[in-house]
């Protein structure tokens, strides 16, 4: 196993703000904006939430490159490794984008029972 020893704007920053930028962008685009359901948002949230996983797994190995290290070599020679590194890098980035996530959900979810609210409101069921 290899250890990124430093902290900086490009390799921790840049990453991190992408993710968080799209914990807020996916959710518009794989919720539906008039669903009454919060089952169909639960499944918009854990669609954004995998396709976060997966984009934070190859930003893990853009960043590593991009240090240095061969990542993309290293599934040659280790590739069950190799995906275990990205994917536990890729879900500790979660800690930053999964409340964000959250909050989207949450906001996604007043949206349905305002939907529902105004529905009753209008006499229909």
């Amino acid at each position: 196993m290899f250890v990124i020893d430093s902290i900086g704007f490009f390799n921790t920053a840049v990453p991190l703000g992408v993710l968080a930028l799209l914990a807020v962008l996916l959710p518009r685009v794989l919720v539906d904006r008039e669903t009454r359901s919060h089952g169909k948002v639960l499944h918009g949230i854990a669609l954004s939430a995998a396709f976060l996983v997966a984009i934070g797994f190859l930003i893990s190995i853009a960043v590593t490159q991009m240090r240095g290290f061969e990542a993309v070599g290293h599934f040659e020679i280790d590739p069950l490794g190799a995906a275990w590194v990205h994917l536990r890098l890729s879900l500790m980035a979660a800690i930053v984008w999964a409340p964000i996530l959250g909050l989207v959900w949450f906001g996604h979810a007043q949206g349905v029972e305002a939907r529902r609210g105004q529905d009753i409101a209008a006499g229909g069921r």
